[in-house]
C-alpha cells in the first residue's frame, strides 16, 4: 500500500480560477437562506423587503463602476454574462448579420459563442491579432471596422469584444483608446471584465464601455453569481424569458447570492488600492525570484499587467502539467493556464496568439496571489517556502 502524504499546510496560487468566499459576505448571505428567503416576486412585506434588499445591492455595485442601478443585469456569472452579450446583441439586430469582432486572446465563452452563432449565420466572427505581450492590434482593429462598414455600405451592425484583463497573462489592454476608436465608427464595444473587476478600478463612462461582464467568485463571492452592464441605449434581448429583472433576464432572483456580490464589492471597495500595492509587491518578488532562480521567462506585460498575476516560461525540460501534480503533493495549487481550458488536450489559444510554440507552452505555468489579508512579510515568506519547494519539484522533473 503506498504511503499517504499528510499536507499540513496549503497554499492556493491559482486565485484567477476562483477565490475562497470571504467570511464577511458568507455571513452577509446567511439570513437569506434561513430567515429572509421569501421570493422578491411576492407583494406581501417580507417580499418587499428582500425586493428592497435586491435594489440595494444593485445600486451598490451599480456605484462601483460608475453605471446606474438600471443597468446592472444580474446573471450567473461571466460565461452566460459574455454569451448573452454577444447573442443578445445579435438577436436585437436579426434582420441581418451581426458583425463581432474579438481578440485572439478572448475567453473560451467568447470564442465559442462566436463559432457557435456563425455556424447558424447569426454573425460573422472576425479575429484581431495581438502583439507578443498580448496586446491588441489597435490599428488592424481600426481597418477591420472601416473594412465592414465599406463592404456593406454601413448595414450590418459591429460588435467590438476585448477583454479588460487576459485571464491567462493578466495584460491589461487600452480600453479607452479602444473605445474611441469603436465608437468613432459608430460601433459597439463590450468588455469582459471578469479578471479585472475588483482588481483595479473601473469606471464604465470614462473608459466608454458599453457592455461590461463580471463574475463574482473572482472576487471572494459565491461561485454563480456575476452581471451585465448594459448601457443605457444599447438593445439587446434576452436569452432566458421572464418578468425579472425588468424582463430582461427571466428566473426568480438568486438573493443570497446578490447579496454576497455586494458585500464583495463593499469590501473591494474598501480595500482595492492596499491590496493591489501589497500584491504588486508579492508579484514583483516573485517574478524576480523566477527569473534569477530557474532562468523562466514572462509571458504578458511587465507592467501593464494584473497585479496578483505572473504566467511564465521555464527554460528546463519540465511540464507545467507535471508542475502542478508534484506542487499539489505539497499543499501548492498553480495553474498551466485557464481553469476552463485545463481538461482539453489543447494548448493554451493565449500563449499562442502571443508567439509561443508549443514546447515552450507545454513548460508554461501561471501563478496568480491571493488577496493581502496577511502580513506583507508572512507573505513573502510563505513565497520563499513555495519557491524552495518549486526548486525541489524542479531537481525531480531534471532526474527523471
Amino acid at each position: 500500500m503506498s504511503a499517504i502524504v499528510k499536507i499540513t499546510k496549503h497554499l492556493n496560487l491559482d486565485n484567477a480560477a476562483t477565490t475562497a468566499v470571504h467570511p464577511r459576505v458568507y455571513r452577509a448571505m446567511q439570513p437569506y437562506f434561513l430567515g429572509h428567503y421569501y421570493n422578491p416576486s411576492s407583494l406581501y412585506s417580507k417580499a418587499r423587503e428582500i425586493r428592497g434588499d435586491i435594489i440595494r445591492a444593485r445600486t451598490k455595485i451599480a456605484d462601483f463602476i460608475n453605471a446606474d442601478s438600471s443597468e446592472i443585469y444580474f446573471t450567473s456569472g461571466g460565461s452566460e454574462s459574455n454569451c448573452w452579450a454577444i447573442q443578445g446583441f445579435a438577436k436585437a439586430h436579426d434582420s441581418v448579420p451581426t458583425v463581432v469582432i474579438k481578440s485572439a486572446i478572448e475567453h473560451h465563452s467568447i470564442n465559442a459563442c462566436c463559432e457557435a452563432e456563425s455556424q447558424i449565420h447569426n454573425i460573422i466572427d472576425e479575429t484581431i491579432p495581438v502583439d507578443s505581450k498580448g496586446f491588441i492590434d489597435i490599428t488592424a482593429l481600426e481597418n477591420k471596422i472601416v473594412s465592414w462598414q465599406d463592404q456593406t455600405q454601413n448595414t450590418l451592425p459591429i460588435l467590438v469584444t476585448i477583454q479588460l484583463a487576459n485571464n491567462e497573462i493578466g495584460t491589461i489592454q487600452d480600453i479607452k483608446t479602444i473605445a474611441d476608436i469603436v465608437h468613432r465608427h459608430n460601433a459597439i464595444l463590450h468588455c469582459d471584465a471578469t479578471q479585472a473587476f475588483g482588481h483595479i478600478p473601473i469606471d464604465v463612462k470614462d473608459l466608454g464601455i458599453d457592455m461590461m461582464t463580471a463574475s463574482g467568485h473572482k472576487i471572494q463571492a459565491p461561485k454563480g453569481i456575476g452581471f451585465l452592464y448594459v448601457k443605457n441605449g444599447i438593445e439587446i434581448k434576452p436569452l432566458i424569458y421572464g418578468t425579472q429583472e425588468n424582463g430582461m433576464r427571466g428566473g426568480t432572483e438568486n438573493v443570497p447570492y446578490i447579496i454576497g456580490l455586494a458585500e464583495a464589492v463593499k469590501l473591494r471597495k474598501a480595500e482595492m488600492q492596499t491590496n493591489y500595492t501589497n500584491q504588486l509587491k508579492v508579484r514583483n518578488y516573485l517574478w524576480q525570484q523566477l527569473r534569477d532562480r530557474f532562468g523562466c521567462t514572462l509571458n504578458g506585460s511587465e507592467n501593464n499587467r494584473l497585479a496578483n498575476n505572473i504566467n511564465v516560461t521555464f527554460p528546463q525540460n519540465i511540464t507545467g502539467e507535471a508542475l502542478i501534480y508534484l506542487l499539489d503533493t505539497a499543499g501548492y495549487y498553480i495553474s498551466s493556464g485557464s481553469a476552463c481550458n485545463s481538461h482539453t488536450n489543447q494548448p493554451s489559444h493565449v500563449l499562442k496568439a502571443i508567439g509561443l510554440s508549443e514546447r515552450d507552452i507545454l513548460r508554461t505555468i501561471r501563478i496568480t496571489l491571493p488577496e493581502s489579508s496577511v502580513i506583507l512579510d508572512v507573505r513573502l515568506q510563505e513565497i520563499d517556502e513555495f519557491l524552495n519547494e518549486l526548486e525541489k519539484c524542479l531537481k525531480i522533473l531534471s532526474i527523471e
